[in-house]
C-alpha cells in the first residue's frame, strides 16, 4: 500500500465512525487497438473522495502525500465545485483533512 492509499483508507475509516459515506473515484481509461486513448467514468481531476455526511453535505477531497502537489486539472475541478458552494480541498494528512472539514 501507498502512503497515498493509506491515507485515504485512515480518512475512509474516520468517515466510517461518524457514520459517513465515504467512495474512493478514480478517472479510468485504457489504451484502444488503435493506440488512441479514452476515458470512463468521472472527468479528468475528479478528486479522490467524494463524502456524504449524515446530514447531507457532500465534501469533495483530493489527497496527497509532500511532495506531490494536484495537478492543474485537480485544482480547477476543486475550484469549480468551491464555486457552486460544495466544500473542495487538498489534504496531505488525516488532521489536515479533519481541520478542513471542522471549517
Amino acid at each position: 500500500m501507498t502512503p497515498e492509499q493509506a491515507l485515504d483508507k485512515a480518512i475512509m475509516l474516520y468517515c466510517g465512525e461518524h457514520n459517513w459515506l465515504c467512495f474512493h473515484i478514480n478517472v479510468g481509461g485504457g489504451m484502444l487497438a488503435n493506440g488512441s486513448y479514452f476515458h470512463t467514468g468521472v472527468p479528468v481531476g475528479w478528486p479522490d473522495l467524494t463524502i456524504i455526511t449524515d446530514d447531507g453535505r457532500v465534501i469533495f477531497c483530493e489527497t496527497k502525500i509532500h511532495p506531490r502537489k494536484p495537478t492543474q486539472a485537480q485544482l480547477n475541478f476543486i475550484e469549480n465545485l468551491k464555486s457552486r458552494g460544495f466544500k473542495a480541498f487538498v489534504a496531505y494528512t488525516l488532521e489536515e483533512f479533519i481541520e478542513n472539514v471542522r471549517k
